[in-house]
């Protein structure tokens, strides 16, 4: 068995304009699934995904994205290749809105993350998809952009814990209580996290940031110790 490559958690974020034209730092199993995917918004976002991810990939590798693919699993986590060799390492991807952003660690940690645009959320959401105790956390937040704030990174926080486990919203994220550390006003730091299930496998822990318009987060098992360090460049 290959040993596990031990790359320290980065993360990468990208918008689709970034993305190269044409199809070739594709591979070939890559332009096989987008060509199935026959809506032109769907197409895009994949595509936004998987050059994030190579980007990610590639940094961790130090070897250039195209030389990369990455292929849903059969649970449908996103899983890295190098040169056809399934590659040990574990991968997340995001997209919202014409950005993306992917998280890659190695050793045997597996992660997660979630992008969002802060945007208002209904009542009808919160009581349904928020615990007592989150929903009374939103309660507390002003109203308008803080109650926003609040509640997207809440469920940012849970479909983030929920890719940890390989089953996104498969879970009932409900289930989920998350207990966000830090300060709501702090932009661009990422701050701590944690994600309790009420099972044996016991609480998922991350980060969390806000930037204008966005929050997102990384939650990974074992917990990372330090935040996620950005990638340059790419």
């Amino acid at each position: 068995m290959r040993k596990p490559l031990t790359c320290s958690p980065v993360w990468v974020s990208r918008l689709e304009t970034d993305v190269p034209a044409g199809d070739g730092w594709l591979g070939d199993r890559e332009r096989a699934v987008l060509a199935g995917l026959e809506i032109a918004p769907r197409r895009a976002s994949w595509r936004l995904g998987r050059w994030t991810a190579k980007l990610a990939l590639g940094a961790c590798l130090e070897t250039e994205p195209t030389r990369i693919e990455v292929l849903a699993a059969a649970d449908g986590a996103p899983e890295p290749w190098l040169d056809g060799v399934r590659v040990p390492l574990s991968i997340s991807i995001s997209h919202r809105a014409g950005r993306a952003i992917a998280t890659v660690a190695g050793g045997s940690r597996a992660v997660g993350c979630d992008l969002e645009l802060l945007e208002p959320r209904s009542d009808a959401f919160i009581r349904e998809w928020l615990s007592e105790a989150e929903q009374q956390v939103v309660a507390a937040a002003a109203a308008g952009p803080e109650r926003a704030l609040a509640t997207n990174l809440i469920w940012t926080a849970k479909e983030a814990a929920a890719k940890v486990r390989r089953e996104g919203l498969r879970l009932d994220v409900r289930d989920a209580r998350v207990v966000l550390g830090g300060q709501l006003d702090r932009r661009r730091v990422w701050q701590p996290l944690e994600v309790s299930w009420g099972d044996a496998a016991g609480p998922t822990a991350g980060w969390w940031r806000t930037e204008t318009a966005w929050v997102m987060a990384v939650a990974a098992a074992p917990a990372l110790a330090e935040a996620p360090v950005a990638i340059r460049g790419g």
